[in-house]
């Protein structure tokens, strides 16, 4: 136990992620790094591994509260950290208001909303520990990687609704993990020299992290997670030069457009899954072929938007849905795969699955899940403190993607995935609204 306390102390004030130099991290501090290290680590390779470690800090941080000056707290942007407050506890809000205008109450349903709410504690603890969670992830995240990469060497088909040479764990499917790594490679390229000149050690890891990111992210064969490519690239290109380097700026995204061009031409399977869904849109809309990968997401959003004009308030939970057949509406469009797909894959939509389950309680909820981060992110992106651009710029670096993700499919459905929101956002937004150290 000492010898693992040691190497967090160690770790904590090498690494810079406990950055107030006036003051000496205590026990609780040292044990908040760890835990802050290790969360993300195995989020892609064993299972419920990010949710324990959530829950970990969840408890250290409930059982610190009461040493909180709230007062002190929120005098530095008070209205935001209330605002990121609404955010976190939207979903369990939403998910309680739906089952009350049904009239059902299930607690299953609210076992994972209830994490960002809990998540409170942590977001409030860390308000006042100077601790830098960006530093922290630029190790872990290339880390994960590689030990990923491990895994899908040994077992690259590991999930097992999935029968294709996709890649998949045992922990996530192939969609969330080609979205996923996608972010983590960009993430690996955004921080690269992001406080200044990276050891030569961390920038091997970065430079590895990418490549195996993009590499997994291509095998998944996840075209859900390559729409927010050019969201991506642009965010690297504008967060690592100055928006005054317009000709730099042009000349970056033409070169990434030409490898683009390259990477589909040359490579069958990219090539392939693209092809494919450009040829099921014609189908869909030429040809009357419904029952395609892409045909059958159009139609759930056509059919989320007629349920939800016909039940805005109490939504229809997971899958309390009316019978399609006697639905004159949608009938242009019905078939006996859409309504299967509906019960048990949901719409393939972040905001319509969470506004079809909780009504418009669920839509506010997601806009407060999206919305709140995005501008407390991107505001912190001009702040001229260091600590918290770049946390402004990792922010939006991971909510940005899940945004793009959630058009084609939903991205905090999973309780890993809104556990990893929880983190995520809770850890860096206290980085961004926490009083600086003078």
């Amino acid at each position: 136990m000492h010898s693992v306390k040691l190497i967090a102390q160690n770790f904590s004030q090498n690494s810079g992620a406990y950055y107030d130099k006036n003051k000496a991290p205590t026990t609780s501090d040292i044990w908040l790094v760890l835990c802050l290290g290790l969360a993300p680590l195995c989020y892609l390779s064993v299972r419920s591994w990010t949710i324990t470690f959530l829950f970990v800090l969840i408890f250290i941080s409930a059982s610190q509260i009461k040493h909180l000056n709230l007062s002190e707290l929120t005098s530095n942007h008070k209205k935001s950290i209330y605002w990121v407050i609404a955010a976190l506890v939207a979903p369990l809000v939403a998910a309680i208001a739906g089952q009350l205008f049904r009239g059902q109450i299930k607690i299953g349903l609210m076992d994972g909303p209830s994490r960002p709410f809990l998540a409170v504690f942590l977001f409030m603890y860390l308000l006042q520990k100077p601790i830098d969670f960006v530093r922290l992830l630029e190790w872990c995240i290339p880390i994960s990687l590689i030990i990923l990469s491990g895994v899908l060497i040994v077992h690259p088909y590991g999930w097992s609704d999935i029968t294709s040479e996709r890649f998949g764990t045992a922990a996530i499917d192939p969609l969330t993990l080609g979205q996923y790594t996608l972010f983590m490679a960009f993430f690996c390229l955004l921080t690269f020299n992001i406080y200044g000149n990276d050891s030569r050690n961390l920038k091997f890891l970065k430079l590895i992290g990418f490549l195996i990111g993009i590499w997994i992210s291509l095998g998944t064969g996840s075209r859900s997670a390559w729409v927010a490519i050019p969201f991506l690239s642009l965010l690297w290109i504008l967060g690592r030069l100055q928006i005054r380097q317009f000709k730099k700026i042009i000349l970056i995204i033409f070169l990434l457009f030409l490898l683009g061009i390259l990477v589909y031409e040359t490579s069958p399977s990219i090539h392939g899954r693209i092809a494919l869904a450009v040829n099921e849109y014609i189908d869909y809309f030429h040809n009357g072929n419904k029952d395609t990968s892409s045909g059958i997401r159009l139609s759930l959003l056509r059919l989320a938007a007629y349920l939800f004009a016909n039940n805005p308030l109490a939504g229809y939970g997971d899958s309390n849905y009316p019978s399609l057949s006697g639905i004159s509406s949608i009938a242009s469009f019905n078939t006996a795969l859409l309504e299967t797909t509906l019960i048990h894959n949901g719409v393939h939509n972040e905001i319509m699955q969470n506004t079809l389950r909780s009504g418009i309680f669920g839509l506010l909820s997601s806009l407060l899940m999206f919305g709140v981060p995005i501008v407390i992110f991107y505001r912190a992106t001009r702040s001229e403190i260091k600590v918290i651009q770049t946390a402004g710029l990792a922010g939006l670096c991971y909510i940005g993607a899940m945004f793009f993700f959630g058009l084609s499919t939903e991205t905090f459905n999973m309780k890993y995935s809104i556990s990893f929101y929880a983190l995520m956002v809770s850890a860096l937004a206290a980085q961004v609204l926490r009083p600086q150290p003078v």
